[in-house]
């Protein structure tokens, strides 16, 4: 069968425009929020301070406990990477890309079920490209600005929940577990995934202040720090997962370097990637060790609780993470479609933080004696008006995303990104009289009053007839009982009512009474090949059929409004192939019928 020549341009200017302009739209709505924020404050402000003696909304005891140093580490180090990371979702690329480009290939290799977690995400995210990308960009941006402001009460913990539930979101839908079930499983490479540590570290942001020095809570957070280092550094000094050797450039170290150093970074990062692939070409198991008594070193010293030891395997798990952010992972956010400053840096601050943790734990003598400080009622109220702001960012993002995992349809986006394929029409449909799966004849004529989708399948295919059928079965659902679904057999063997009655029993769409799969005689199907531009072949061996694969559509008073090469990829459509076949159908019908 011929294949795909309608291509979905990621980078197609259509989406960067619609991308911006949504991106123009929200930061207006956000600036109305700051200014309403402000006025209220105001407002609040001069009547608190009527009234010195009471605690109000805004101003209220500036007497506190000293927020713990780990939290402080984590709130402020998270807070600025959450802002980074929405910053960097505004590369024009991430519409379409993040999804295709990052998400769905990441577990291309994982068990079904996690693929399909991740396709379930990705999905969502295509039936609304311009919304989930504009979204993230305010909902990460939001949370990081909340997260520094914010750094006490109710004000403070909330972004610590709303972290954790974003990350522990991303992780799943979008990380596939942080490839925990995709050999080889390497922390070099980022195993467990970055954003299990954002939402470990909104827990803890989460838990009340004096849960930190808890002796208790220290001890265990560190042993179980220890654990997971532990396994981290059993996983990379397995044998025979390829960290050992260089295998002459074929190693895991020098495959990773080639392939990083490939992708389009500015000139010293692909040198650096140059030299480390030559090193460890030759040293691969130089570097390893270095990984697993780095690894080990950690997993011992945090499990002994010792302070000072706890101190020396910190920093050196700094460095060398450090060192492992450069040389394999590449800084992370240059070349390809950068989603984020990658494992190593989050990392960093998660262990910091455990170590500061454990260490305030075992000086505090008891929680009575924990340290005061005096803010002062200004210092306070801006904290909280501050908190509020981000709030609002926050749920600028938050919402629409909200809605993109709930709402059904289509983008138009994506089809406009698509719409070099189509051709628009105006000439009559050449009219046909055929027989449906029912049984029952139909013509052109008898359709007169509906928009038309019209295909051309072969109902033995397992190819890309399939593909186009579910295709125009999810479509139908969106476009109505208005639009019919017409299907015209193109195999000059299989045209009998039992196979175009088995082709739509296997689709699901023997229910769907807006589907008409229509046969005929070999002569009657000939002159509507002929009419509609269909070429059909007989191939040799196991007479094969070959045809190509337009797609029309044609309104209501029998006119040919536009038509298309049928999205589809030797039978097996990405997520991104699978939506723009869909919302071209539901685009290119919609037209037909205004």
């Amino acid at each position: 069968m011929t294949g795909m020549n309608t291509s979905v341009n990621a980078k197609s200017a259509y989406i960067t425009s619609q991308f911006n302009s949504a991106l123009l739209l929200q930061f207006g709505i956000i600036v109305g929020i700051v200014i309403v924020i402000a006025i209220v404050a105001t407002i609040l402000l001069r009547r608190e301070e009527k009234n010195p003696g009471g605690n109000g909304f805004l101003i209220s005891n500036v007497t506190m406990t000293v927020e713990p140093k780990a939290r402080k580490v984590l709130r402020v180090g998270f807070g600025v990477l959450w802002i980074i990371d929405g910053l960097l979702q505004l590369q024009p690329q991430m519409v379409l890309g993040l999804p295709t480009q990052v998400v769905s290939p990441t577990v291309a290799s994982a068990p079904n079920w996690i693929n399909s977690l991740v396709t379930h995400g990705a999905d969502a995210w295509l039936r609304h490209p311009i919304t989930a990308a504009s979204a993230t960009v305010w909902l990460q941006v939001g949370l990081g600005i909340w997260l520094l402001v914010a750094n006490r009460g109710w004000w403070s913990r909330g972004a610590g929940l709303a972290s954790a539930v974003w990350a522990l979101g991303v992780w799943v839908l979008g990380n596939g577990l942080g490839g925990a079930f995709i050999a080889p499983i390497s922390w070099t490479t980022g195993f467990p995934g970055a954003v299990l540590f954002y939402a470990l570290a909104g827990l803890a942001i989460a838990l009340p202040q004096d849960r930190l020095r808890r002796p208790l809570f220290a001890l265990w957070t560190a042993r179980l720090t220890a654990l997971g280092a532990a396994y981290l550094a059993i996983l990379q000094a397995w044998p025979g997962r390829g960290f050992w050797s260089g295998g002459g450039g074929n190693g895991a170290y020098p495959s990773m370097s080639t392939s990083m150093g490939s992708v389009t970074q500015p000139g010293f990062a692909a040198s650096i990637q140059r030299w480390f692939t030559t090193f460890t070409s030759h040293y691969s198991w130089a570097y390893n060790s270095i990984v697993v008594i780095v690894l080990a070193a950690l997993a011992i010293t945090f499990f002994t609780n010792k302070v000072r030891l706890m101190r020396w395997s910190t920093i050196a798990y700094v460095v060398f993470a450090m060192i492992n952010w450069v040389l394999v992972q590449d800084f992370a956010v240059f070349g390809g479609v950068g989603t984020d400053v990658n494992s190593m840096i989050p990392s960093s601050l998660f262990v910091v933080a455990v170590y500061l943790c454990t260490r305030d734990a075992v000086e505090a003598t008891a929680l009575a004696d924990l340290p005061h400080e005096k803010g002062t009622k200004e210092s306070v109220a801006m904290r909280k008006i501050g908190a509020l702001c981000a709030i609002g960012v926050f749920l600028v993002g938050a919402i629409p995303m909200l809605l993109v995992g709930i709402l059904p349809g289509t983008s138009d986006a994506i089809a406009a990104a698509a719409n070099g394929g189509v051709q628009n029409l105006s000439s009559a449909a050449p009219g046909f009289t055929l027989m449906d799966q029912r049984g029952q004849q139909v013509s052109l004529s008898s359709l007169r009053g509906k928009t038309i989708v019209m295909a051309f399948l072969d109902p033995v295919c397992t190819t890309d007839c399939p593909v186009e059928a579910q295709q125009m079965r999810l479509a139908s659902e969106q476009l109505g009982p208005n639009t019919v679904m017409v299907a015209v057999d193109t195999n000059p063997l299989y045209r009998s009512l039992a196979s175009i009655q088995t082709f739509t029993d296997n689709e699901g769409l023997a229910d769907n009474t807006s589907w008409y799969f229509l046969t005929g005689s070999l002569d009657q199907l000939r002159s509507v090949w002929s009419a509609y531009g269909v070429d059909v072949q007989l191939l040799p061996g196991g007479a094969m059929v070959a045809h190509t694969e337009p797609m029309y559509v044609i309104d209501g008073q029998g006119t040919m409004r536009s038509t298309w090469t049928a999205v589809t990829s030797g039978g097996t459509a990405s997520s991104l192939e699978s939506q723009s076949g869909v919302s071209l159908i539901v685009a290119q019908a919609k037209k037909a019928q205004s």
